[in-house]
């Protein structure tokens, strides 16, 4: 019993208390809020944009850094090939008729022998 009257006792105070406060702690905190609230958001713009500038920065570095590596390649005289100057747009996927056993059907069909013979 001396449990229950102490929590009790502690819960009537709380309750007490905050009924007692909250008419000046709610309009403070209101009045707070508001320039609170503006100034995170101004910090999440802010770095928001330092963000933005720091990968542009980083894509430029990388541009130049590429072309330093192709400009030494030609001056080298290697082959570069396999390193188009210009981006090239992938190839357009065009899926074939597969029989499950990773041959196409036309293979499978020509390796059964029901295809044309050469």
């Amino acid at each position: 019993m001396s449990l229950f009257k102490n929590n009790f006792v502690v819960g009537v105070t709380a309750a007490l208390t905050a009924t007692l406060i909250a008419p000046v702690l709610i309009p403070a905190i209101r009045r707070g809020s508001r320039p609170l609230a503006k100034s995170l958001i101004k910090g999440g713009i802010l770095l928001y944009e330092k963000s933005r500038e720091a990968v542009a920065s980083a894509g430029e570095m990388m541009e130049d850094v590429v072309a330093e590596v192709r400009a030494e390649a030609q001056q080298h005289g290697a082959a570069m090939a396999d390193f188009p100057a210009e981006e090239e747009e992938p190839e357009e996927f065009t899926p074939s008729r597969h029989t499950g056993n990773g041959a196409t059907s036309e293979t499978s069909a020509t390796a059964a022998g029901g295809g044309p013979s050469g």
